[in-house]
């Protein structure tokens, strides 16, 4: 795979997953521009990717914003190729204890953002003769779990706006999928294993007995399946979500163990 002169941006691109994906695709060729909140580590991530990415600190729950970004990536670049919709928020709540806030800005960044950036991106990728778009969901948004109904229900809504975007771009060649991790090793996942009360190395032990490979994956096993879906040898692919699970889905919700709680 390459991605020699195509220009591509990766929303939440300064840690985990996201800052994966910047080396990942500078490192095959890309242009890349990446948005986050913090503009230190976003500076950290520049210099470790090379001159060929660029930083610009937002978050696109507006739409405004997203126009912004993207327009920021074509001003700069002259064009976008592949538009990664990566930046998350996490919540661990249940329902009754959820707030109003928690629920809000769950579906802004997880939701919200996500059709502001890929409308904004169709909107150049169109006329420019295609391009493609990736948008970062959980396993979680095909089965649930306990405390995690915003993080839960947000994820299940991308998977299917992946669809219906799919089938509204499939004839203006612009191919629309979804990649679904499954437990990745991030910061997100420590903080939220500590949250559970559980020292990190041991929370992440007792999380991962719910997984049949019985670990949970690190960022670079998820990053090639990302480059994989965005690349010109996967043209045929639009609509699907491709699992990056160790098999948790395929055993379903009876192949899940209670959840772990601190003893």
């Amino acid at each position: 795979m390459t991605f020699q002169n195509k220009a591509v941006i990766v929303t939440g691109g300064t840690s985990g997953i996201g800052r994966a994906l910047v080396t990942a695709f500078a490192k095959d060729g890309a242009k890349v521009m990446f948005s986050g909140r913090d503009k230190a580590r976003g500076a950290e991530v520049e210099r470790e990717a090379g001159k060929s990415v660029a930083f610009l600190q937002t978050e696109a729950r507006e739409s405004a914003a997203a126009d912004r970004l993207i327009q920021a990536c074509v001003d700069r670049f002259g064009r976008l190729d592949v538009l990664v919709n990566n930046a998350g928020m996490l919540h661990r709540t249940s329902t009754l204890e959820a707030t109003d806030e928690q629920w809000l800005d769950s579906m802004a960044v997880n939701v919200d953002s996500l059709f502001f950036l890929s409308r904004a991106a169709a909107r150049v990728m169109k006329p420019q003769g295609g391009g493609v778009i990736v948008n970062i969901a959980s396993e979680m948004g095909k089965f649930g779990n306990p405390r995690s109904i915003p993080y839960a229900v947000s994820k299940a809504a991308v998977i299917q706006m992946t669809r219906a975007m799919a089938l509204d771009f499939a004839q203006d060649k612009i191919r629309v999928v979804c990649v679904a991790p499954g437990g990745t090793r991030t910061p997100m996942l420590e903080k939220s294993v500590t949250a559970q009360g559980f020292p990190v190395e041991e929370g992440l032990v007792r999380y991962s007995t719910r997984v049949p490979m019985r670990r949970f994956a690190r960022m670079e096993e998820v990053t090639p399946a990302v480059l994989f879906v965005a690349s010109d040898d996967a043209t045929y692919i639009t609509g699907s979500t491709v699992f990056v699970d160790g098999g948790t889905t395929s055993a379903g919700p009876g192949g899940k163990i209670d959840e772990a709680r601190p003893s």
